[in-house]
């Protein structure tokens, strides 16, 4: 079974609440981005739709999508339930706000952090589940994610003969001291090369001079973009999340958290509703530069 809840709905968290404590069997609640320009249903896309595939039998999913959209921007409805779940551990909550939740009977089992891929997630979710489930075998150890399997000793260089008797020095048997002097081989066939160039350009008279005035006037153009060039590329100004936010440095995180929730829902469409369109797209603005400043603070804490 897969249940898909989205932060746009008014009654998200009561829904959320409803499936855990309805739930007799093993169940796992995560929360996933849903942008619109995601064209797969978040049930179809992975690590949900292996486990559903392959533990679909013994393992519920609650799937918890983020629009993105200002309806839902000031809705936190995992971090509600892992304050319900951790009431008297801020660390463990957290956890199981940004990470996967597996529950049981209602009661909370085991939180597997995300990692930087679904194929990584799905072997860390299969391995928990395989201690809380005798019908789910444990994974296969050696691809376990930053397994590394031991490389063979490197071997020694060949020869290829005896050495020369030309009287040219033997080519060293250190790779580091065969690649520098490989190096310094190609740095004088270099510097005898441009010598043989410049003689050359000297010789062509004004033809070389002026592609040599052509060829810096390409480089000056090349550094110096067009007027204007600067402004576009230029990225945009980083705030203080700690100043967006309105609150002091090392805040701690639940303080820090419902003066997000406070500040947010000023800006929540049903408070704007009654007022010029002009400030309809200001406080969509405002409201995503509080989003962006909570992410950086979760991400710093995490």
């Amino acid at each position: 079974m897969q249940a898909v809840l989205y932060f746009s709905d008014k009654q998200v968290r009561e829904k959320l609440f409803s499936f855990v404590d309805a739930a007799q069997g093993l169940l796992l609640v995560a929360g996933v981005r849903h942008g619109a320009a995601m064209t797969r249903p978040p049930q179809a896309r992975e690590p949900f739709a292996a486990l559903e595939d392959l533990f679909g039998h013994v393992l519920a999913q609650v799937i918890v999508a983020d629009e993105g959209t200002t309806e839902g921007m000031w809705r936190d409805p995992l971090g509600d339930l892992g304050d319900r779940l951790y009431p008297d551990d801020k660390k463990r909550a957290y956890a199981a706000a940004t990470g996967y939740v597996l529950l049981e009977g209602g009661k909370p089992r085991a939180v597997v952090r995300k990692h930087a891929s679904p194929a990584e997630d799905l072997w860390f979710l299969q391995e928990a589940l395989s201690r809380l489930s005798q019908s789910i075998p444990a994974p296969d150890p050696e691809k376990r994610p930053g397994h590394r399997r031991p490389e063979p000793a490197p071997r020694a260089p060949p020869r290829y003969g005896p050495a020369s008797d030309s009287g040219a020095p033997e080519e060293p048997a250190d790779p580091w001291r065969r690649s520098s002097a490989r190096e310094n081989a190609s740095a004088r066939d270099g510097a005898r090369s441009g010598s043989a160039r410049a003689r050359d350009d000297g010789a062509s008279g004004s033809g070389g001079r002026q592609g040599a005035s052509r060829a810096r006037a390409w480089q000056a153009d090349e550094a110096t973009p067009p007027r204007g060039s600067r402004a576009v590329a230029a990225e945009p100004e980083t705030k203080d999340p700690w100043t967006v936010l309105g609150i002091e440095r090392g805040t701690p995180k639940d303080e820090a958290r419902k003066a997000f929730r406070t500040l947010i829902a000023q800006y929540h469409p049903d408070k704007v509703a009654h007022l010029a369109p002009e400030f309809h797209a200001l406080a969509e603005r405002r409201t995503r530069e509080i989003l962006d400043a909570w992410e950086a603070l979760e991400r710093d804490a995490g």
